[in-house]
């Protein structure tokens, strides 16, 4: 009797010995979930522990994550309705995302920093903007070393806002003529600054500092203008637009439904296009978002025989929150917000570059980022060191060094020598921005001729370097207020002997 008590105590003890471990082992993660960090991306700061930020007209950018991929890089893009979406987890230095739709398949290879694969499916339902664009036998006019001036859509506000053809003309003859005599031989002239269009466009309204009003179809293409009158004096033009800032939250309003902005604001507002305080912006991680930006710059190349294609330093924004992507970031398949942004900026960069090639091989295509490096990437998840060491990103590059040599945290000669050891790559041409509007100002008022002092550093202490410089802006050379005039004046008298 005892032996068999023994022996139904000893079963049960098993049992109960099995179904704990049982309960242990699915306790524990299943290894494909399980996510390994390779490294957090520390944000970055000023010398004095202080978040960097001049003035609302500059940000900043950095750091590389190397992305590569390949992708149909179509001079036609159909209506595609995308019925699931699937993503691999990012691996050590190479991740392949596999995107399937109902007709196609694409393999994308991204380079990121973190390990582990988990295969996450996100359904979607999404229309691929329409766009058909011819290549282009256009022989740009390009330099080996550029001197280049900013034209922005506020100098268009005085000369441009409400005139007749005539007046235009004679107003950009005026600004031509000048630059031409200080010694510029490039010009980065606004196509699009805030989800509009200077220029005849089928996929973003015209601008409202044309007529004053949005959307309102001008009585002339300014752009054929200023592309025509720039090339009559040698000048190289290099449309400039802001790849991701759109319309005002007033002015989406006001704009047609037929635009794709418009289309996103109503059904995929919080997604593709998000409303910061009052102004939207296009979400680069969504493939269809991309393609609406290759599509703008195509369209450019298309229509004008412009030079070059010009982005600034317009990406992510310090006033980001984490709710800005957050449904794309959650089904991305990364662990890191940081790594997120910065590959999908890479991957803008990158298709932007392929697509104004697969236009015309011959047409630069430029970025213009701010100029303190530690702050690109902590704060605008721009990967300028991958850019500037890396073919297939840009032509040139252009970090706005808009600092004096006497500031405290960002003195001109120290961010300069950090831009040159990053500049590895002689394909990618290193213009220097230089403040025009600050020469007159700020720490640099007690800098006397300090952009031809600059300049001539640049040149002497960094000759394998130099690709030229660039300034920031018209009107600040050649409309300075009249407090400033005398000092803008003799800047502009020091700089005839650099830019001869």
């Amino acid at each position: 009797m005892k032996k068999k008590i023994s022996l139904i105590l000893t079963f049960f003890l098993i049992i109960g010995l099995l179904t704990a471990c049982r309960k242990e082992i699915e306790s524990i993660p299943y290894e494909e979930e399980s996510i390994i960090s390779s490294g957090e991306i520390i944000d970055f700061f000023n010398p004095d522990g202080t978040l960097y930020s001049d003035t609302t007209l500059i940000s900043e950018l950095e750091l590389p994550v190397e992305t590569e991929y390949t992708s149909e890089n179509t001079l036609v893009s159909e209506s595609i309705s995308q019925t699931s979406e699937t993503t691999t987890k990012p691996v050590n230095q190479e991740t392949t995302i596999v995107t399937t739709t109902e007709e196609t398949t694409t393999t994308t290879t991204v380079a990121t920093t973190t390990a582990v694969p988990i295969t996450t499916t996100v359904a979607t339902t999404t229309t691929i903007p329409k766009a058909t664009y011819n290549p282009s036998n256009y022989t740009p006019l390009n330099y080996s070393n550029q001197i280049g001036i900013w034209i922005s859509f506020l100098e268009f506000q005085n000369i441009l806002k409400g005139k007749s053809e005539s007046q235009f003309r004679k107003s950009v003859c005026e600004m031509y003529d000048n630059c031409v005599s200080m010694g510029i031989n490039t010009v980065y002239v606004h196509a699009r600054s805030h989800g509009d269009a200077f220029y005849v466009s089928d996929l973003y309204p015209w601008s409202k500092n044309i007529t004053g009003e949005i959307g309102a179809k001008p009585s002339f293409d300014p752009y054929e203008i200023l592309v025509e009158e720039a090339h009559k004096r040698g000048l190289s033009f290099h449309a400039w637009i802001n790849p991701m800032r759109t319309v005002t939250e007033d002015d989406m309003k006001k704009i047609s439904d037929s635009y794709q902005i418009k289309k996103w604001a109503k059904n995929k507002n919080g997604t593709y296009i998000v409303n910061v305080n009052g102004t939207y912006w296009l979400n680069p991680a969504y493939k269809e978002v991309r393609q609406l930006i290759v599509n703008g710059a195509q369209e450019i190349i298309s229509k004008y025989n412009v030079d070059g294609i010009h982005i600034d330093d317009y990406f992510y924004q310090s006033s980001f929150t984490n709710s800005f992507d957050e449904s794309a970031f959650s089904s991305s398949g990364y662990s890191d917000l940081k790594s997120f942004r910065v590959n999908n900026i890479n991957l803008m960069v990158k298709e932007i570059y392929s697509g104004v090639k697969n236009i015309n091989p011959s047409v630069l295509f430029g970025i213009s980022p701010a100029g303190n490096i530690d702050n690109l990437y902590a704060y605008h998840c721009a990967d300028v060191k991958t850019w500037c060491s890396k073919n297939g990103y840009c032509d040139y590059i252009i970090p706005q060094i808009y600092w004096g040599f006497t500031h405290k945290s960002a003195a001109y000669d120290k961010m300069l020598g950090q831009w040159c050891s990053i500049h590895t790559n002689k394909n990618v041409k290193l213009v220097v921005g230089l403040a025009a509007y600050r020469a007159a100002d700020g720490e640099m008022e007690n800098e006397p001729q300090v952009l031809s002092k600059q300049i001539s550093y640049f040149k002497n202490q960094y000759p394998s370097h130099y690709g030229g410089v660039a300034f920031f802006r018209y009107e600040n050379l050649f409309k300075p207020s009249s407090a400033q005039k005398s000092k803008i004046q003799s800047e502009l008298e020091a700089l005839e002997s650099q830019l001869e």
